[in-house]
This record gives structure tokens, C-alpha cells and sequence, in this order.
């Protein structure tokens, strides 16, 4: 504190410290003494803080600035502290007060709110924290929205991918079955096929006579088969001629 030299800022101190000590020693006029505290602390803060100096006078107390505000509370609800002696006590009454205090404005806030929603009129009494009530309401509701519409997509998504995996795996299962079948029946075919043509049991062992017919059964029809016979005949036939002709 740069000036200790004012006269009642000097005494009020002096006489706090006095109760307070007092307070410390003994509990029988605890909370009148500190009702006489918070009294005199604010008394004295109008015309310290218009020097800048209440911060430093407060610092010059006894005590921590947090008692200093329970003081000052207990002198603002004196009028339902006063009766009490024990001083714990009294603190535990103002902080139902404040509570009690606290709720009832709230209700009063969230009715006028009410009806401003209903009517579009501000009423009596509307405040800037109303309209800042009002904002972050807004506020949370685009944003509870904007999770919901969120939450929808993914599942939305979710759902789309399952049944996009689940009709591919539908496709190749289609596929690979239809698959299956063709070559199934294209080897029953070619096995009737080649047990039709064959002769005799011998000729099943033969694998010369396998390969011709393996290639015959790869023919789409009779007619190119029946060419395809010829030719293989009169390719017979030409080296049975040259190797006729080198013995």
C-alpha cells in the first residue's frame, strides 16, 4: 500500500486486527465480531479502490483475502447471520442463502426465456445474459443437429457397405457356381462324348487315341469334328507313306 498515512484507514486495520483476534481467541462473539469485520471492510473499499490502494490495505490484514470475502458476506447477510454463535455455522447459512439466491435467479432467468420463446418478446427485467443464454442454447442445439445428421451418415454409410459387400459376395458366389457347373458339365459332356466314339476298351488306354479324341471333343460340332477326322486321317496316311518308303 503506497499511503498508510490516512487516519481511519489506520484504525479501521487496527480495529480489525483487534477482532479478529478476538475471533481467534474466542467463540463467544465470533460472529458478531466478524458481521463488524465485513462491515467495516466495506466500508473502507469505496475509497481505497478510488486510490488504488485497497488491494495493498487488504494484503495488510491478518488474514487471507478469502476470509475477507466470508467476512464481508456474513455483514451483507447479517440480517440472517446475526443470530447465530457458532461461526462455521453462520458461513454454512450463507452459503444456503447464496445457493437458494442463486437458483431462485436462475428460474426467474429461464422463465423469462420461456416466455420470450413462446411470445418473441423480450420482458421486463431481459438482460444481456439472457441473450447469451439464449446464443449458446442455440448453439447447442445446431450442434446436438449436426451430431444427429452425423450419426445418420455413418450409419447410413454402415448400412450401404454391408449390403454393397454382401451383393458382391452374392455376384462371385453366382460366378464362381455358374463356373463350376460349366466345367462340370462340359467334362460330363466330353466324358459321353468320348465313351460314345470309342471302340473298344483298348482304345480308352490308348493315349494317342485320347488325345485325338480330347481334341475332337474341344470342337463345337459334328461337322468340324467329321473335317477334322479327315484331316487327321490323310495326315496318317502321308506318314504311313514316307515311313513305307524309308524302309
Amino acid at each position: 500500500m503506497n499511503s498508510m498515512t490516512d487516519k481511519n484507514s489506520i484504525q479501521a486495520r487496527d480495529e480489525i486486527i483487534s477482532l479478529h483476534t478476538g475471533i481467534m481467541q474466542s467463540a463467544r462473539r465470533s460472529v458478531q465480531d466478524a458481521i463488524k469485520i465485513g462491515g467495516i471492510i466495506a466500508e473502507q473499499k469505496p475509497q481505497l479502490e478510488m486510490k488504488n490502494e485497497f488491494n495493498s490495505w487488504l494484503k495488510s490484514l491478518p488474514f487471507a483475502e478469502n476470509t475477507a470475502r466470508n467476512y464481508i458476506q456474513l455483514f451483507n447477510y447479517r440480517h440472517k447471520t446475526s443470530n447465530i454463535e457458532d461461526l462455521s455455522t453462520a458461513y454454512k447459512k450463507v452459503s444456503e442463502i447464496e445457493y437458494q439466491e442463486k437458483q431462485t435467479a436462475e428460474e426467474r432467468k429461464r422463465a423469462m426465456i420461456a416466455e420470450f420463446r413462446k411470445t418473441g418478446i423480450k420482458p421486463a427485467g431481459w438482460d444481456r445474459s439472457l441473450d447469451y443464454i439464449i446464443q449458446k442454447d442455440k448453439e447447442q442445439l445446431e450442434r446436438q443437429k449436426q451430431i444427429r445428421e452425423q450419426e445418420e451418415i455413418s450409419r447410413n454409410n454402415r448400412v450401404k457397405e454391408r449390403e454393397q459387400k454382401q451383393h458382391a459376395e452374392n455376384i462371385f458366389s453366382s460366378a464362381l457356381e455358374q463356373a463350376t457347373n460349366e466345367i462340370f458339365e462340359k467334362h460330363a459332356e466330353r466324358k459321353t462324348w468320348q465313351e460314345k466314339i470309342r471302340l473298344s476298351e483298348n482304345g480308352k488306354e490308348d493315349s494317342f487315341m485320347s488325345a485325338i479324341v480330347d481334341y475332337l471333343a474341344t470342337l463345337y460340332d459334328d461337322n468340324r469334328r467329321i473335317e477334322a477326322c479327315y484331316n487327321i486321317i490323310k495326315i496318317c496316311k502321308n506318314i504311313a507313306i514316307e515311313l513305307q518308303r524309308a524302309k
